[in-house]
């Protein structure tokens, strides 16, 4: 049984030299002393069956053999080697507890910056659509022996995602969604300039090519994020603008220009915004939510902290609840970069 700097530096590609008798990844050699195991072992199993199957596309700088790598050098107790150049790995590793940095660099990324907003009763919501969450304590700690609340809140409550079914009958719901779509390249394009002076204005195709002059063409299986920096309303009267003798709100949203062009122009898994919907306020027909949704994409509203965020290079991670037949729910978001 080789070592497991030895299993990693192989699947680096190095050469590990002589005097090993295993066949990870090509090669051979004699454990001197060692008893011929009986089968391979686990590990050489999944490096024999990775050897041939090419890299797989990257995203947000996490590949398919890294991944390996760091998955093998958390089953072996070397995360800190799963990442290291071949040559580091056949030095001697010291015990001792991975940092969270060492953690985050060993699957790619430095920063992670949250993309959600705590969800509490005073969360601000559309109250002819939304009741507002209520939370409750249920049982505490000095009589029964532990903590736990009961909470009520709509799906669409809060940083929260919209799903196909959410406009369509019979469409995929928030539990049947691919997994791989909440992990996506994270595209940040901003008009929070021409928001903060113009509650009516909306994202619009203009915005998404000034973008792709600076940064290229939006990437395949991207997320698009609208960046009004909105989010920093939330808990003021300015996040929703509401207008109680007009019954009327005010906020931005995406064109139904701009929604066209990524659904038909460009290859997305879903755009979201840090307002309270994908909608201008002034829609009433809920237009932009039926494009996105009935194309079998979601969309994310009430995102936060997006202007923390490069325009690109971030990778979107979503934790969703797994509710069977719900339209939506709330979310967990996060970018890594």
């Amino acid at each position: 049984m080789c070592s497991p700097n030895t299993i990693l530096a192989a699947l680096d590609g190095a050469d590990t030299g002589p005097g090993c008798g295993c066949d990870h990844l090509g090669h051979t050699g004699d454990h001197a002393g060692a008893a011929a195991p009986a089968g391979p072992s686990p590990a050489a199993a999944v490096l024999r069956a990775d050897a041939d199957v090419p890299e797989a596309p990257r995203l947000g700088g996490i590949g398919r053999r890294r991944m390996l790598r760091a998955a093998l050098g958390g089953a072996l107790g070397l995360a800190g080697v799963a990442v290291a150049p071949a040559v580091a790995a056949a030095q001697p590793v010291a015990d001792g507890p991975v940092t969270p940095a060492a953690a985050r660099r060993t699957i790619g990324f430095d920063r992670v910056v949250d993309l959600t907003h705590p969800l509490s009763p005073d969360f601000p919501v559309f109250e002819m659509f939304v009741r507002p969450p209520e939370v409750q304590q249920w049982r505490n700690l000095d009589e029964h022996g532990f903590n736990t609340n009961e909470w009520r809140f709509n799906e669409h409550t809060g940083t929260h995602i919209d799903v196909p079914a959410h406009a369509q009958n019979g469409a995929v719901t928030v539990d049947q969604l691919p997994l791989e779509n909440f992990i996506a390249p994270l595209a940040v394009v901003r008009y929070a300039e021409r928001a903060d002076r113009d509650n009516a204005t909306e994202l619009t195709v203009a915005d998404i090519e000034a973008w792709e002059r600076r940064n290229g063409r939006l990437p395949r299986g991207a997320f698009v994020a609208a960046d009004a920096s909105w989010y920093r309303r939330v808990g003021t009267p300015a996040f929703l603008n509401l207008d109680v003798a007009a019954e009327s709100l005010s906020f931005p949203g995406v064109s139904p220009e701009a929604a066209d062009f990524l659904i038909t122009q460009r290859s997305i898994v879903g755009f979201g915004t840090d307002t309270i919907s994908l909608d201008h306020s002034s829609r009433l027909f809920p237009l932009v939510h039926r494009m996105l949704l009935t194309t079998g994409r979601y969309g994310l509203e009430a995102m936060a902290n997006l202007d923390e965020v490069p325009d690109t290079g971030a990778t979107l991670v979503l934790g969703v609840p797994k509710l069977r037949g719900g339209f939506g729910a709330p979310v967990r978001a996060m970018a890594l970069f």
